[in-house]
Order: C-alpha cells, then structure tokens, then sequence
C-alpha cells in the first residue's frame, strides 16, 4: 500500500535536532534497487550516500519520513524509507544513512543477481531462514542473528561482509509479539541490527501481526511488499507476494488470509514459474505450518490441502518453510521430492509434554532448540544444501551446533530396484518378519526411508498395512531434559518388518517394498509377491465405500477385505432408514464372485438424491457381517454468514445454497464443543425448503457457534461448517479461590471458549496491559470449549501480591473472558499489621473473635466484601465513603477470610481471625 509522505516544512518547525544513533534496515532488493529504512525519535530527514567503494560515497539520494503515533509514542516515531534505483545487478555498494547531523557507520549490501544468475563467483546464491522471535525481553532472537552472522564470517570469511554471501533473509512470521510501535522497534528492527544493514530482510504475515493496537496497519506501515511482483504478477496486496531471487523463487503466503483470491494468485504465480527457464527452485512459505507433531492440528490446512497440492504440481517446487510453533521440524512429502520444515525461531517456550502430540509419516524430526538455517543454491550444478544451526534452548545454550543437513540435487540416479527376499511356501502363521534385500544405489546417497505396502488385491487397491519409516526419528523427550529428543528408530533396520500375531486375519496378501534415499528420490517398487496367513484368530470384514458424497448417477465404488471366500457373498445399497430383507429391496447389488478381498464397482451409481448405506452379506441371505458404510447421492449444499461476528440482539444471517432439497433438511446453530444429537440440544434451527436462500436467527446469546446443514431431521450434516461469534466477552472465567498461597494450586474454569487449539489462559499483574506488559505465565489448554484446568506449578506467580487470569483466543492477545483477579500471599508473614499497597491497612491482624478490626487507606473506600476461603460471599458493606472502617469481627468464627476492598481499585487482603 502506498505509504504517506511526510510534509517536510512542518516538521521542522516542530522539532529539535540532536545527534541520534542510526541504525539501517534493508528490505526490497531487487537486481537494481533496494529499499533502506531505519527510525528515530526526530527529525524528517531522510538521506542516503552511497558508492561501489567505502571512501568514495558519491551519491546522495533522499527519501520519505512518515511519523507515527502509538501509546507510548506521542509522535516521535519517526520511519524513513529510501529507494535507491539505478543499481547494477550482483553488484556491491557502500553506504550510510543521514539524519540531521547522525550518520550511521559505513555498510555495504549487494543488489541480486538477474534471474536465473548466481550471485557469488563460485556459482552460488545464498539465503538465511528465520522464524518467530516475538519475545522482547529476553536475548535470544538478537543472539540467534548474531550465531548467524558468527557463522557466516567462520564460513566464508572473516574479511567478508555478511552480504558477500548472503542474498536475503526471510522472516516467516511473528516479527513482534503484537502490532505496536514498540514491537516494531524492539523486538523486530532492533534484534535484527546485526544483519539488517547488509543482508535484506523480507517478511511473512504471521498471527501475531494481526495483533495490538495498530495490528496488520502497522506491517503495512512498516514494509513495501505491494512493489514486488513477479513476471509482472502483483497480489495487489501485502500480505502474499512472490520474489525471485537469482533461479529461486519464493512465494510468501498468508496463512491468516486464505480464500479464493489468493489461490488464484498462486495459480498465475505457479503457471509463470513452469515455464520460466530462470527458476530453477520454488519455495513456499507460510507462518503456520505444513504439518506440526506438537500442538497437532495447529496447522494451516489451507496451506496443506489446497495450497501445497497445487505447488508440487510443479518439478520446480523444493520445500515448504513453516514457523509458529517454536522449535525445529523437518519432513519430506511422501511421493514428492518436497521438503517441509518449521523454523520456529526463538519465542515462547515449546518442549515436550506440554501439548497433544503425534508422530507423523511426513515428519522426520522435531528438535526443541532455536534453529536457523542457511539455504544455500549451487546454480551451476542445480543443487541445494540447507544446513540447520542450534543455538540451544532455556535448558542449555549451544554455540551455532548443527543439528541437521539436507539436500536435493537435480538429475541424480534414483536407488536401485529392491526385492523381498523371502520365499513364502505353504501357509504362513504371524509372526512374520518380512525382509527386503539391501539398499543399493549407483550414488553416493544413503538410505532414508523405506516403505512396504500390503494389500488383499494384486492391484493394490486395498491396502491392509502401510510401514513408511525413516532411518531416523526424532519424536519425544529423551532422558528428563525438556528440550531433548529421543531418536525411536535408533538402531532400526528400515529394510525389514515384523507382522505381530493376529495382525492379519487368515487369507491371501500380496506384498511389495521400494527404498527412498537422502536425495528424496524413490526406488522402483520390488516384484510384488504374495503369501497366505493361517492360524490367526482374527476377523474383520470390513467394507469402505470410495468417498463420503456422490453426484447422481455416478459410479460407486466399494472395497471389501476379509470376506468370506464364497460365491454367496454380496454387497446392496440401500436407503436409509431401509431394513435389508425380502420386502426391502436394496437400490443395487452384485455378488463379490468368491473373493475374500476386492472391490465392486456400481457404475451406474445412484439416481436419487438422498443417504445410503452399504452393506455386505453372508451365503446369500441378509446377515450383515461388516459395519455399514453410509454415504450421500446429491448436491453438497454450501453455507455462509454475513458476519463472523455480532452484536448480542443483532440477527444472524445464514446464506445456502446448492441444497438438495429433501423433505425435513434443517440447518442447526450449535455452540462449539456440542456435538449434534448428544443431550445438548441445538440454540436454533429451521427447515430449508429451497435450493438456495437465507435463514435469519434471532436473539442468539453469546457465545462461539458453529452452524451446518443437516439431512431429513436426523443430525448428519452435509457440506461446509460455518464458525461465527455472538457477543464482545462471550467466556466465563472462574477460578477456585480468591486468594492463594504462594505456590498453591490455583484451578481455571471457563464455559462458553472458542475451542481452538491454541487458545490460553495468561496470568498477568494487576493494572497490566497484555497488549504492552509481559505476562507472568500461559498455559494451553488443547482448546476445550469448556472445562477445567490446573496451572502447572511452574506457571505459578512466584511473588506475593495482586493478579489476574484472562483467556486468550487463537494464540493471541485477543481477550475472550472476564478478567478473574486474585491474589497470592506470604502464609508466613502479617502477624502483627497487614498492610496492603500504598498507605492501605488491615490491623490488628490476626484479629480476636469478640474484638474490631480496622481498615484504614489513604483513599476513600467504597465497598468492602467479606469472602470464606472456598469464595462464599459472607458480608458486603456498599457507599463506605470514609478511609477508615471499623469491622466487627464477633461475629466470625476462627478461620481464615478473604476481603476485597475498593477504594481508588480493587484490593485484596486475608484477615486472620483467632
């Protein structure tokens, strides 16, 4: 977007130079330009010499300054912004910048090359690879960058410039931990001073841009990714872009604005690139990641399946590039030569234990150290080596320790053919250990993955059993450090598989195995070869039909496994609601032919719209021996609200099409965690008696929704699933006492949550903003929609005084409860007077049964509340109006109560009374 610029004139009858230190932040490098931008607390000047040699700075070209307002920034904010254009591609320049009478030190950068040109004279284009950093604080993102800049010198040499060797740094997301100026200036432009005048920096939209009081107009504000196109393709936008680099092009993607219009993007972008001789290599990336073993499910589904689908259409495309979750991960898809990775930079702690996890096929390690990495392009050669650097964790730094290497070289020889080199005769009884003969290969390159499949079919249309391992698998928490990982296939031989007793029912199976190597190249797949298992004392038939939706009339598919081996065995389709029998007719059958395991095609499918079963028989009667598979013939109604957020009283407007029109088809509002046709019922509903329209529901509480469209009044929905909110504060927040103990268990409860998975509760200081303070501690809690959770002793305020708990949505900072305070206390302490914060007083304390006790404070007070330890309110005393309180305390029997005092805010304090 277009950036505003200052009116020079203005600005300098309004302030006072002074000599400011200057700091250069490059961005937008191009073969002939580059942008260099910095900030400072006056002045709107904004200039830059430049020259190709150090002592000779011969050009001066001057800029734009915009002043920014923000808390904390009463105008003083001020952004310059210089275009230097005219530049000579793969070329080295010199410069500083100038403000008033400050100068910057003398730096270099180096334009990129033209497309499809090296930009080093071995034949090299290089790029760094970092994630979130967020934190501001505390020192790591600032000792990732300088590791980094360690480990180019050590590298390359330490006579060279950082940009001698690297091109470009790409960020991928969460550059601040919210949008403020503070954020942008602390956390993102300051920590990256070690690198950011030599090396540009070029940035993906991450959630927590979106944050903070100026949110995503602050990344606008902040960076010129609407002038990068590539092959004259603009998004139009700033939040996705594509930019070649040398034969690399990236394309940054937006995982916080998925649709339409972005795919459609990508689509012209991925059409260009096929056909551009220049690239040679195509990287994506997207804050949110591909795939996550922590947290699972906290992913960019759009990423995963519409995205990247598309993208390894191309033979250009090499890697995804994800962050968000802090840590390191490295993967491969499995039938594509594609890497994905998450880059998860150095924010808030991630470890082991502390999510729901799960070991994934397409994962090979996830390592909880802050990582970067070094990508690094042989042009000339078409290869690419990335090396991945630890800087180590909270648990125990490391000095640039590299964790993992990768590659991918164009044009190598795949592995050779392998073979199962058992020679099954006769029945089989499990155990079973299959082996495959020996990796070979004409190259160099070792083994990675091997994967063996079984199927009931010679085609393998249906498979039994999938064993896809990697020779390595690091997944879990080794020993009792946090930030460890166990490798689990450790001493693993890859080439072999053990079939465990009753594994596999009695019958036939055929069997085949091929070998993936370092280079991601798969071998051709063995001979396949077949064997029989008897003695197994397992059954499953099972049937699955070949999808979950049908248009009219088209084929139907149903794969059928350990059926018995008889000419009487069939398969129908009925109605729902049908009762399989003489005077209930399926829709369409055919007979399995005998065969225990297969498929039956109904090629003519189904006329009518509707849900179905299938099911399959035994000896030619109706004994279903096999769960039914339900399936839907029609069109796939698809479903839309005007808003995804409201006003409690505002109407909610549904739209819907494309509905099937069935008698009784209804749409449902439920709140999230209600699972429809449980004992919850639904808040609304209607019937839909058209194909398309709008349904208008009035009157909804708050509270977090979800909306779907359901068949014939039964509870099986068809179609999309719509979210949307009712209400500002939709959760309630609760916790067990008012006050604790230091240390004490303290126990959160909450209806009414969004139900994401990385939703938190956060525990900041009383008066704290969490948009500007650092919190005290968060917890996840595997987004329950409501529930109950134990803070973790480690998560526990370590020092007495006054605090509050809020839930936060979506790993932000978006407040979607009530704030519950309460306060945390010295047991051992307040035995003679209980004073409380700035001249407020409770005495005597400990107080005797028949007696007063006082409270006294330097404001007026204006409401006392008087509260048992399990949280009962006892007493309450309104319009005080005086500083100073006389409680009679004869009435209270010993214990231990709890006092909320307002008087200027709310204070909390325990009266002891003997």
């Amino acid at each position: 977007m277009k950036k505003i610029t200052l009116l020079l004139m203005l600005l300098c009858t309004a302030v006072v130079s002074r000599a400011q230190s200057l700091y250069p932040y490059l961005q937008n490098a191009t073969p002939s330009s580059i942008y260099v931008n910095w900030k400072t607390e006056s002045n709107s000047e904004s200039s830059v010499e430049y020259g190709t040699a150090s002592n000779n700075l011969n050009v001066t070209v001057t800029g734009n300054t915009n002043v920014f307002t923000d808390s904390g920034y009463p105008g003083n904010y001020f952004y310059h912004s210089v275009k230097i254009a005219n530049l000579t591609p793969n070329t080295k320049y010199y410069y500083r910048i100038k403000t008033g009478t400050s100068y910057s030190a003398v730096s270099s950068f180096k334009t990129l090359p033209l497309p499809g040109q090296a930009a080093t004279v071995d034949g090299h284009i290089r790029f760094l690879i970092m994630g979130d950093n967020q934190l501001k604080a505390v020192p790591r993102y600032d000792s990732l960058v300088s590791a980094a800049k360690r480990k180019i010198k050590q590298k390359w040499g330490a006579t060279l410039s950082p940009d001698d060797n690297i091109s470009m740094t790409f960020m991928v997301g969460d550059q601040v931990d919210v949008g403020t100026l503070d954020h942008y200036e602390n956390v993102h432009f300051k920590k990256n001073r070690g690198l950011s005048g030599n090396i540009p920096i070029q940035t993906t939209v991450g959630n927590h841009e979106t944050y903070g009081t100026l949110g995503m107009n602050s990344y606008y504000d902040h960076f010129y990714i609407s002038e990068l196109t590539y092959k004259g393709i603009s998004s139009g936008t700033e939040n996705y872009y594509a930019q070649q680099a040398g034969n690399v092009l990236f394309i940054s993607l937006s995982s916080e604005h998925t649709g339409t219009a972005q795919l459609n993007w990508l689509q012209q972008v991925l059409n260009a690139a096929n056909t551009d001789t220049t690239v040679d290599w195509i990287f994506s990336l997207s804050h949110r990641p591909y795939q996550a073993e922590q947290y699972v499910g906290d992913i960019s589904t759009w990423v995963r399946n519409t995205a990247v689908p598309l993208l390894v259409s191309s033979s250009k495309y090499a890697m995804h590039i994800g962050a968000h979750h802090h840590l390191y991960h490295r993967g491969q898809l499995k039938e594509t030569p594609t890497y994905n990775i998450i880059s998860g930079g150095t924010a808030w702690d991630q470890y082991w234990g502390s999510s729901t996890e799960q070991d994934f096929d397409d994962v090979q390690k996830t390592i909880c150290n802050w990582i970067y990495q070094i990508v690094d392009i042989d042009v000339t050669n078409g290869k690419m080596d990335v090396e991945s650097y630890s800087i180590g964790s909270v648990d125990q730094w490391k000095n640039n320790q590299l964790m993992d290497t990768f590659h991918r070289y164009k044009n190598k020889v795949a592995p050779s053919k392998p073979a199962i080199t058992n020679n099954f005769t006769g029945n089989i009884t499990l155990p079973l250990t299959v082996n495959g003969s020996a990796y070979a290969t004409s190259t160099n390159e070792l083994l990675n993955t091997s994967q063996f499949l079984i199927s009931q079919t010679p085609t393998f249309d249906i498979i039994k059993k999938e064993v896809y391992r990697d020779f390595e698998n690091l997944y879990g928490k080794y020993g009792t450090r946090k930030d460890s990982t166990v490798n689990i296939n450790l001493g693993v031989d890859i080439t072999k598989m053990t079939l465990a007793s009753n594994s596999l029912p009695n019958g036939q199976y055929y069997i085949k195995l091929r070998y993936r190597d370092r280079n991601l190249e798969w071998s051709p797949w063995s001979d396949v070869k077949s064997f029989t298992v008897a003695g197994s004392t397992t059954v499953n038939t099972e049937i699955a039909t070949d999808a979950i939706t049908y248009a009219q009339n088209a084929p139907i598919k149903v794969n059928f496994t350990d059926a018995p081996a008889s000419t009487s065995t069939w398969i129908g389709l009925y109605k729902e609601g049908q009762t399989p029998g003489s005077t209930s007719p399926s829709q369409t059958w055919q007979y399995t032919n005998g065969s225990s395991s297969g498929f039956i095609n109904f090629t003519s499918g189904l006329p009518n719209k509707g849900r179905y079963f299938a099911a399959i028989f035994s000896n030619g009667g109706y004994t279903e021996i096999a769960s039914r598979k339900y399936f839907y013939v029609g069109p796939v109604p698809v479903l839309s609200t005007n808003q995804t957020e409201y006003a409690v009283g505002t109407p909610v407007t549904v739209n819907f099409s494309n509905g099937p029109q069935l008698t009784n088809d209804w749409i449902g509002i439920y709140k999230m965690g209600v699972t429809p046709g449980g004992s919850v019922a639904s808040v609304s509903w209607q019937y839909v008696t058209t194909v398309s329209g709008t349904k208008t529901f009035n009157n909804l509480p708050k509270g977090y929704y979800y909306v779907e469209y359901y068949l014939q009044n039964g509870y099986n929905s068809i179609g999309n699933k719509v979210f949307f909110k009712v209400g500002d504060i939709v959760t309630e927040l609760w916790i067990n006492k008012p006050v604790y103990d230091l240390g004490e268990q303290i126990t959160a409860s909450w209806t009414d949550a969004p139900g994401i998975v990385k939703d938190w509760l956060g525990i900041y200081h009383e008066g704290d903003n969490p948009n500007l303070n650092p919190l005290v501690s968060y917890t996840y809690f595997e987004g329950l929609a409501q529930g109950s959770k134990n803070i973790a002793p480690a998560e526990l305020p370590t020092q007495t005084g006054n605090y509050f708990m809020v839930m936060f949505t979506n790993d932000s900072y978006n407040e979607v409860s009530n704030r519950v305070t309460f306060q945390v206390v010295d047991p051992t302490l307040g035995k003679d007077e209980f004073k409380i914060d700035n001249g407020l007083k409770v005495y005597p304390n400990p107080a005797q049964s028949n007696n007063q006790t006082f409270i006294q404070s330097d404001y007026p007070i204006d409401e006392i509340e008087i509260f048992n330890t399990e949280g009962k309110l006892l007493y309450a005393t309104k319009n005080v109006n005086n500083n100073k309180y006389s409680l009679i305390t004869q009435d209270l029997s010993k214990g231990i109560y709890i006092l909320k005092i307002h008087s200027r805010k709310l204070f909390t304090a325990k009266l002891i009374v003997e």
